[in-house]
Order: structure tokens, then C-alpha cells, then sequence
């Protein structure tokens, strides 16, 4: 489940650093009113692109301001994201601009009072991006490979925009992906699996692991034959070529017995010695190497255990002070009279004192998000290692093979070289010789076999590996199927009562029932019934804001929902709907939130059609803006 997502102010500056917007917002509903071309819309543009959204077609006030800030809170930690609003030489803005993230208040971040971190748009390999911060702040999963989900595309579905087309569910972008959607809905719906995408991520690496250690077999065994394949084979003819050896050189020690060392045989001997010396050095050098490696993947294991303990103890210090922080004393503990309650908010009712939990929160929060990524590049670089090491043992071996063949030439050599005339002895050495460098050659072959061998294991064992995460990802599919029907039947249930709730304007609407009601977020649209119905622009509008205000009010109800108790909408009233249409349905929103906990969801809506009861209620915000009293100032 994810945490609630809060925005508890709106700040925005002009490019003379003069403030142009500055609002306090509340939980629970948050209306925005004025009358049209006022600027209610640029403020919504504003917060979605301080949120993360990508953003560019602002109006020539919004153009004029140099940076969004925006205070939000989420699971007790607050924060202060801040973007730059950068234009090229021709003042068109500039997209994908990246985040600086402020673990404090808007007050603390201009004060330089906090801690911050910038981060850009996207992910690199060796850098996370705010989306990647801000997800796991929220405890929301990261969504990576074919459609990686960021906060604009989670924002696509948290903010109700007037420049979509109404046939669209999702935020309109243009080059959209069904996979993208399906992703985006899936993981606010809580019907995506962290271990399942888990699953199928490992999945996908493993297939493509065995597609590339298939295609160094086939390399492997095209450049080896089939007889040269097996360890068994390639040691029989290494132990037989050693028995030759042997044998030659027990020729030579019973021809040479007697006879004085040759100079004619010390080069020979030489060559042999500088042969010995240089493997010996390599074989040194390969096993302190490994050595090494082996140290370095020890210590990486206790570093990532060690990153996961410091991560959980954490988790369970934010866990025990959001407890805490909901107990309150209703007597003093020394002298038993009642507390009062006409305290200020963030007031210790006992002392007075300014209490600072959100702030030891928010701190728990920014370092467990570093925690998180620390291990991902930790875990990263162990699985290198661990591939390297195989690596090094194979040369290894074949390293001290070669060593200790070589040294025993050389020590029988310095004991039976003698000198001789003979040509028999002259061709014993010649053919020893040649055994000598057959023998290196079988050494060769045995290193390949072991390669060979070590990637047909490699591969048996990723096959296996495969096998487990397709039964993994098969039984998890289907406890998918079972949260996917909760979370419809929800959807449905809200969206026929705000459809039979609507002024009788389309017949359809007021007669639909629950299982009328579809929302194909793959395919991006709502319908009745039937796909295909027309429907008149407001209807059609109609219908997509009840979808989506239905997928709002389904997150209140099912606990283990990610979609963060939060929307933004922009006209309530938009592709013509009436006034009082419009009005009947603001008010059949908050009387249906009125069931639910304030603080527990927010909600901010911009409207021209406001009625009085609601203009004079504490869920306005801001002035009510007019043609000569616009929502941006100073610009």
C-alpha cells in the first residue's frame, strides 16, 4: 500500500524573484473559484508540473515565472520538490527538466534550513531520477523495462486536465503506449505485484542469459570438436601423453648415464626455466587476483546485509513514530487534571513545545530511499563479480597445469641432460620436445572443455531458475485476477451512483447499473454497455471525470490500493456542461466524501460555477479570481 500523498502549499516565482502564487492547501477538499481566463487552469498546470508531470504549453503569465515549488507530505515525512521553468532564446519552455528535492518545508528550503538533493528527469545507469526518489518516499514500486513508469505517468491519472480529448481516460500524450497504461493502472489499482514484476523482470533476464550462453555453446563448439568437449577424454590423453614423456625421458637419462652436461643443451634448459618462471608468475597473479575477487564479494555480501538492517531498522522507527504520534494524553501525568485541547497544530498539549516528528520522519524517509538504491548498485556489482570469479578459476587451473608440467620438464631436465652425439638422443629430445608442446595443447583443450562444461552447468541451472519463475509468475497471475475483480466491482459501484446521481440529461446514465459500468484503462476509455455509443462532448466528459473520481473514492475503500488518496481536476465543468449539472455534481462529491475521514484523502478542484454555500465554506482556496484579479501576480 502506498502512502497518501498531501500538497500542503503552492509556491511559484516570477523571473524577477517576485512571488507570483502562494497558497496553503488543506486535506480533505480544496476549491479553486473564479471566473474564466482568470487563471485557475495555469494553477493547476503549475502543480501538475511541480509534481513531476511533463508540462510545456504554459500561458504567457505562467511563462514569465522562473521555478514551481510545492510542500507536500507523505507517510508523516514532508518535503518540498522544486522545478525550474527554462526557456530556450525563443521563450518556448523547455521539457524534461529535472527536480530538486528539499527533505523540509517550502519556508525550510528557502532558508537553506534542509537538506537537499537535485535529480534529473530520467534514469541513467549510474544516476536515479526524481520519479525514482519520489517512488520510494511513497512506497510506491519502481516500474522499469518496457514501461517505466515515472511521476508523470502516474500523474496522468491523479489530474483531470481540459486539453484531453474526452474520449481520453488517461491524461492525453501523443505517443502512448497500451503497456505504459496497462502498467500505470495496474500499479495505482494495487494489482501489481512487486514480486511478480520481480518475477517477470528475472524472467526476461533469464531468457535472455540463456539465449547468450547458448550462442557461446554453439561458439564454443564450433571452434572445438566434439571429442575435445569432454574433461574425461581431453585428462585420459593428457595422463597418456605424460606416460610418453616419461617414457622418452627415461630413454634419454638410460642413453645419457655418464655423460657430462652439453653446453649445446643449456639454452634449452634456459628456455625451459624463463617458460617455468613466467607461468609461475601469472599462476601467482591469477590466485591472488581471485583471492581478491573472492574478499571483495564477502565484503559485498556483508555490506548489502548490512545496507538491509540499517533500511528495516528504518522502516520500523517511521512505523513506531507514526504510532506514537497518533496516541495523545488526555490527563497530565503529574498532577491528573485535563489536558487543553485548544492547542496549535504541531503543539505538545503537555510542555507547549514545538514537536518535531514529521521532521525525524522525513529524515528516516530520505535515507531509506538512499539505503534503497545503495543496495540495488551493490547487488548490481556482486552479480559482476561473481561472474568474473568464474572466470578466474577456470584460467586458474589451467594456469597450474601448466605450471606443474612445465616444472617437471625443467627438474628432468636439469637431471639428465648430458652430452651425446647420437642422433638417438638428439631425436629422443626432439620428440620429447614435441610431446612437451602437445601436452600444452591438451592443457589448452582442457581449459575450453572446463569453459564448455562450466556454461552446459550455467545453463542447466539458469533453465532451472526459469522454470521456478514461471510457476511463480503463474500463481501470482492469479491472485492478480482476484484484486482486479475487488477493485471493479468498487469502480462500478461509485460510478453508477454518480451517474444515477446526475441531472437527467442523458437517459443512459440515470437508468445504468453496475455491470454497465466499464473502465478499460489498456484501451483508454469508460463506457456503458456498449464501446461504440456517441455521446454528446459534456456527457462524454461527464462520464470519464465520474471514471475517474470512481477510481478516487475505490482507493478510500480498499486498503491495499496504491493510488495515493489524491486527485487534481481542472473545470468541473468543461466541453459545455451546464451550470447546474456542473453544481449538482460538485455537491454529490462532497456530501459522498463527507463518509469519509478529512485527513484522509485530498482533493482540489478548479471551478467557474461555484455556489454561494460553497464560496463562503472553509473548502475554498485563494482569492476568487477575476479578469482584473488574476491567480498569478507580479508577472
Amino acid at each position: 500500500m502506498a502512502a497518501n500523498l498531501f500538497v500542503n502549499r503552492l509556491y511559484v516565482l516570477t523571473e524577477g524573484e517576485l512571488v507570483a502564487y502562494d497558497e496553503q492547501f488543506h486535506h480533505g477538499v480544496n476549491i479553486i473559484r473564479g471566473e474564466n481566463s482568470s487563471g485557475k487552469s495555469t494553477i493547476t498546470h503549475l502543480l501538475f508540473y511541480a509534481l513531476g508531470g511533463e508540462y510545456t504549453n504554459f500561458v504567457a503569465q505562467a511563462r514569465s515565472c522562473s521555478r514551481v515549488m510545492v510542500e507536500v507530505e507523505t507517510d508523516g515525512a514532508v518535503l518540498t520538490l522544486s522545478r525550474p521553468i527554462e526557456k530556450d532564446d525563443e521563450g518556448r519552455v523547455l521539457p524534461k527538466r529535472g527536480m530538486t528535492v528539499y527533505w523540509g518545508s517550502i519556508d525550510q528550503a528557502l532558508a537553506s534550513n534542509c537538506e537537499s538533493n537535485y535529480f534529473g528527469y530520467s534514469t541513467t545507469s549510474n544516476k536515479r531520477s526524481f520519479s525514482n526518489e519520489l517512488f520510494e518516499v511513497m512506497g510506491m514500486p519502481i516500474v522499469q523495462g518496457d514501461s517505466n513508469i515515472t511521476m508523470h505517468q502516474l500523474l496522468r491519472l491523479l489530474y483531470i486536465d481540459q486539453e484531453s480529448p474526452t474520449s481520453s481516460l488517461f491524461y492525453y500524450e501523443q505517443f502512448d503506449k497500451q503497456t505504459t497504461r496497462e502498467a500505470v493502472a495496474d500499479l495505482l489499482l494495487g494489482i501489481f505485484d512487486s514480486e511478480l514484476y520481480s518475477a517477470k523482470l528475472k524472467k526476461k533476464e533469464l531468457e535472455s542469459a540463456i539465449t547468450e550462453i547458448k550462442s557461446d555453446i554453439r561458439s564454443v563448439e564450433s571452434s572445438l570438436p566434439k571429442d575435445q568437449r569432454s574433461k574425461e577424454h581431453i585428462e585420459s590423453l593428457i595422463k597418456q601423453k605424460r606416460l610418453d614423456i616419461e617414457q622418452l625421458e627415461e630413454d634419454i637419462h638410460r642413453k645419457r648415464q655418464g655423460e657430462e652436461v652439453c653446453k649445446r643443451h643449456k639454452s634449452e634448459t634456459m628456455q625451459q626455466m624463463q617458460l617455468v618462471k613466467a607461468l609461475a608468475h601469472d599462476l601467482d597473479k591469477a590466485e591472488r587476483d581471485e583471492d581478491i575477487l573472492t574478499h571483495d564479494i564477502e565484503d559485498t555480501n556483508m555490506f548489502i546485509d548490512e545496507l538491509k538492517r540499517k533500511q528495516k531498522a528504518l522502516q520500523n522507527s517511521v512505523s513506531t513514530r507514526q504510532i506514537l504520534g497518533n496516541l495523545q494524553l488526555e490527563y497530565c501525568p503529574e498532577c491528573l487534571s485535563p489536558l487543553p485541547n485548544d492547542v496549535p497544530e504541531g503543539t505538545c498539549r503537555l510542555c507547549k513545545s514545538p514537536i518535531k516528528d514529521k521532521l525525524g520522519i522525513t529524515q528516516a524517509k530520505r535515507l531509506i530511499a538512499e539505503l534503497s538504491f545503495q543496495i540495488k548498485e551493490s547487488a548490481s556489482i556482486h552479480e559482476q563479480d561473481i561472474k568474473r570469479l568464474d572466470q578466474l578459476k577456470a584460467q586458474r587451473l589451467s594456469l597450474r597445469r601448466k605450471h606443474r608440467s612445465a616444472r617437471k620438464t625443467l627438474d628432468q631436465m636439469l637431471d639428465n641432460v648430458r652430452s651425446t652425439a647420437e642422433e638417438e638422443i638428439e631425436d629422443l629430445i626432439y620428440n620429447k620436445g614435441m610431446a612437451n608442446g602437445e601436452l600444452l595443447q591438451l592443457y589448452d583443450m582442457m581449459e575450453r572443455a572446463e569453459y564448455y562444461e562450466q556454461l552446459i552447468e550455467r545453463k542447466e541451472q539458469l533453465e532451472s531458475y526459469l522454470s521456478h519463475e514461471e510457476r511463480l509468475i503463474q500463481a501470482k497471475t492469479a491472485g492478480q485476477e482476484s484484486r482486479r475483480a475487488q477493485v471493479r466491482i468498487k469502480i462500478q459501484e461509485h460510478g453508477v451512483y454518480f451517474l444515477q446521481h446526475d441531472k437527467e440529461r442523458q437517459r443512459d446514465f440515470v437508468n445504468s447499473r453496475p455491470s454497465d459500468f466499464h473502465v478499460d484503462f489498456a484501451n483508454n476509455l469508460v463506457y456503458l454497455s456498449d464501446k461504440y455509443s456517441k455521446y454528446s462532448a459534456s456527457s462524454a466528459f461527464f462520464l470519464k471525470i465520474v471514471a475517474r473520481f470512481s477510481l478516487f473514492f475505490a482507493s478510500l475503500d480498499i486498503p491495499w490500493m496504491r493510488y495515493p488518496h489524491f486527485i487534481f481536476a481542472d473545470n468541473m465543468e468543461d466541453k459545455g456542461i451546464e451550470k447546474e449539472r456542473a453544481q449538482q455534481f460538485q455537491q454529490t462529491l462532497i456530501e459522498r466524501l463527507k463518509s469519509y475521514p478529512t485527513d484522509s484523502y485530498q482533493l482540489i478542484y478548479t471551478t467557474s460555477y461555484i455556489t454561494p454555500e460553497l464560496d463562503q465554506s472553509d473548502y475554498v482556496v485563494g482569492d476568487h479570481y477575476t479578469m482584473r484579479n488574476k491567480s498569478l501576480k507580479n508577472v
